[in-house]
């Protein structure tokens, strides 16, 4: 597991891109498909900013998490979001996009010191190799060093049974015109 640089944002970005195609959360925040890699853009700058982006050896595989603990606006984190807004989400849908990430945040642990699994990416045709899992292992295993749990989201139910088998329980659901699940792994 490495630590990406800045240099491996077009990579990461393919990989997300490519991943997250069809995904329910994914695509509700973007105005169409086409914008999927500018949301990407957004969430990996965010991810340097706000908390880690990893990808495995082989770059086949990656995760941009947030520690809630450095979450403070700045003018850079202001400038991305407006980006966001204006490039990625469109005015039009912006209204329902915060509302969702409104919830979402009210939903995500208020007690307990946790890093957030916001993306994790896996190139297509390896999905279902046991990568994502040895890799999501390794962020697991770094971060209980420094938690107490890892949080994440997921709309995709064929995802549900991995998180699950890692350790991961459900303890929201919300919707919004889908299903977005909520899991933690107390450390």
């Amino acid at each position: 597991m490495i630590r990406a640089k800045k240099e491996d944002i077009p990579k990461l970005v393919a990989l997300l891109t490519a991943s997250f195609e069809d995904n329910k959360s994914a695509n509700f925040a973007v105005k169409n498909k086409k914008s999927l890699p500018g949301l990407f853009e957004y969430s990996i700058a965010k991810g340097f900013l706000f908390g880690d982006v990893w990808m495995n050896d082989d770059r086949t595989v990656c995760a941009i998490l947030l520690d809630p603990k450095k979450k403070k606006p700045g003018i850079q984190s202001v400038l991305l979001d407006l980006q966001l807004i204006f490039k990625v989400v469109g005015l039009s849908r912006i209204k329902k996009v915060l509302k969702k990430e409104d919830i979402t945040e009210q939903t995500l642990p208020q007690n307990v010191d946790y890093i957030h699994l916001w993306f994790l990416g896996v190139m297509p045709k390896l999905q279902g190799n046991g990568i994502g899992t040895l890799f999501l292992q390794e962020l697991i295993e770094y971060y209980k060093a420094s938690k107490e749990a890892m949080c994440l989201e997921t709309s995709t139910l064929v995802n549900i049974p991995f998180y699950e088998k890692q350790g991961f329980s459900r303890y929201a659901t919300k919707y919004f015109g889908f299903e977005f699940f909520f899991y933690i792994k107390q450390f």
